[in-house]
């Protein structure tokens, strides 16, 4: 069984939602979000699902849907569902972001070559000398 955690973040890799959600906004870019508190950060989407107040007789726009969002460097416990009316498209792409921590945590992961380190690897020649 698939946590919804798990499932929202299977989700945002594959940049698409977990249902058809016909025109609604990409989750690919980021966009400006109003926060409850009235303040608008920057935030990507991370689910849409339709709005209680959805009329099924009339089409499909993105102000049919409500989104979930992540708010940049804000805990994850900030993250809600918001309206259409709350949000600012921006053109920032989130992949830009994503390859940006990606390089940085293959750089900090990166062995080092010290002498003192355990982990060295010995070629053969340095193995004899040692016994």
């Amino acid at each position: 069984m698939t946590s919804k955690t798990a499932k929202k973040l299977s989700n945002f890799a594959d940049k698409t939602y977990s249902q058809n959600h016909e025109n609604a906004l990409d989750p690919s870019y980021y966009v400006k979000a109003e926060m409850s508190n009235g303040e608008w950060h920057l935030a990507r989407i991370i689910d849409c699902r339709l709005a209680k107040d959805y009329d099924p007789k009339k089409k499909r726009t993105d102000y049919s849907y409500e989104y979930y969002v992540h708010y940049k460097d804000f805990n994850r416990r900030m993250d809600e569902w918001i309206p259409r009316s709350r949000i600012e498209l921006t053109r920032e792409l989130l992949e830009e972001e994503l390859l940006k921590k990606k390089k940085k945590k293959v750089e900090e992961h990166r062995p080092t070559n010290n002498v003192d380190d355990e982990h060295v690897n010995l070629n053969s020649k340095s193995i004899t000398h040692l016994f």
